[in-house]
């Protein structure tokens, strides 16, 4: 055999490379050696560590975000609610008079005050008493009270101009009996009506 067949018949010699540090990131980016085999490499935030990684905590934002929501809403309802009430009261929305007796239009709540027991007119167990506010004069309050508190159902028993008092009574229950009192402060009148029914 020549020299070039022995070339040709000698056993090549292989090359084998070291294996690749554990951790390592493939060329593509794609993979990670773990010792053993390539697997998915997972991107990492820089400056992150070895360990798992930290759960996100914006869940409680948005629980922050709807409790202050919650808030501003209940805090507006009970303003807005608070203010219909008000305005409800001094209208006469919550009157203890009957819903017949005569309102005077324009006129503001300033007081009530319910009474059950004795010391009410005889038949009677229960006084209803209010008070209103007026921008009218006293003349205006008496025509207009003189006027309705003679028709319907109710009916005047003495009209005391000179004191400003108007006794009156329901036809249907003359138990029911009451008083209107006014009281003239200038331009404005202050309107105080007792009922016993």
């Amino acid at each position: 055999m020549g020299p070039r067949q022995s070339r040709l018949r000698r056993p090549s010699k292989l090359v084998s490379e070291p294996a690749p540090e554990i951790g390592r990131i493939s060329p593509d980016g794609m993979w990670r050696w773990d010792g053993r085999q390539w697997v998915p490499a997972t991107p990492r935030e820089p400056g992150q560590g070895q360990g798992p990684p930290r759960p996100r905590r914006t869940w409680i934002w948005w629980v922050a975000g709807g409790c202050a929501l919650l808030l501003i809403l209940g805090v507006g309802g009970a303003v807005i609610g608070g203010v219909a009430l008000v305005n409800r009261i001094q209208q006469g929305g919550f009157a203890c008079l009957p819903s017949d007796f005569p309102p005077y239009p324009g006129a503001t709540v300033t007081g009530e005050k319910t009474y059950f027991g004795t010391g009410v007119a005889p038949g009677d167990s229960r006084e209803c008493t209010e008070s209103l506010g007026s921008d009218d004069d006293v003349a205006t309050v008496t025509d207009f009270y003189t006027s309705r508190l003679s028709s319907g159902d109710w009916n005047i028993t003495s009209n005391d101009r000179a004191n400003g008092t108007i006794s009156f009574a329901r036809v249907s229950r003359p138990q029911t009996v009451g008083e209107v009192t006014l009281l003239g402060r200038g331009t404005h009148t202050v309107i105080n009506i007792k009922l016993d029914s």
